[in-house]
């Protein structure tokens, strides 16, 4: 697969955006699965009329403002996940790559993965992995000549970041709840995770494997397009 066949619109500054989006948020991932969302605007009521803000900080992390402060100690600390506007944004202090805790205790962007996981895209450093630099609206990829949607809403403003720097990203995967002590494992999907996945799909693990730096084969580039085809990733939204 050549590495301009598809259009990623990734990487966008949405904290660039002007208007305030409608915001709602889950407490724990079994929440987010069974689909118990919360509003942001009831949460806050009687203390503050401010709409809440999406922000970013360093590195294309996410936080969440309302003008109250216990709301945004709620936010920052106990919740999940928020969902502003339709996109979904996973809250990545309570998270652990192999019992380890990540670079950053801020939200990043995630999308919907079959059905009920979430599929985050983080930064990878030298040798160390952060969920620190999404801050991402995924609007849809081309693949193979067919735009393929991932069905997200909204701006799609300052999206103008060439492909190659996907390489610098990777795909992990929340698909369990906290242990005892409120930490949620999560998965890299690597290439042992794609071979278990595609090992009944030979064209596409043909592709996969097509890539042959492993840096750019595990990268956010190559696997997000499989996975659309495969009809894993669809809309953060609901």
């Amino acid at each position: 697969m050549k590495k301009n066949v598809f259009v990623l619109a990734l990487f966008c500054i949405v904290s660039m955006m002007a208007n305030a989006e409608v915001a709602k948020y889950c407490m724990s991932y079994d929440d987010f699965v069974a689909g118990n969302w919360k509003s942001v605007d009831e949460l806050t009521a009687g203390r503050t009329q401010q709409v809440c803000q999406m922000k970013s900080g360093d590195h294309g992390v996410f936080y969440f403002k309302t003008g109250d402060k216990q709301s945004d100690e709620l936010l920052k600390k106990d919740a999940f996940a928020v969902m502003y506007g339709q996109q979904l944004f996973v809250n990545c202090r309570n998270l652990r790559y192999k019992d380890v805790s990540l670079e950053t205790s801020k939200y990043v962007q995630a999308v919907r993965y079959d059905k009920d996981k979430l599929c985050i895209m983080s930064y990878r450093t030298d040798g160390l992995t952060a969920l620190a630099s999404v801050g991402t609206l995924v609007a849809g990829v081309l693949v193979d000549n067919t735009a393929v949607s991932l069905g997200l809403l909204g701006a799609s403003i300052g999206c103008d970041v060439a492909n190659s720097k996907l390489s610098d990203f990777a795909c992990f995967l929340v698909d369990s709840g906290a242990n005892e002590k409120g930490k949620t494992a999560i998965t890299r999907i690597n290439d042992d995770y794609m071979e278990k996945l595609l090992v009944n799909d030979t064209p596409l693990l043909d592709r996969y494997k097509a890539v042959k730096t492993k840096h750019n084969r595990q990268s956010v580039a190559n696997i997000l397009p499989i996975l659309m085809e495969k009809g894993l990733v669809e809309s953060a939204a609901n």
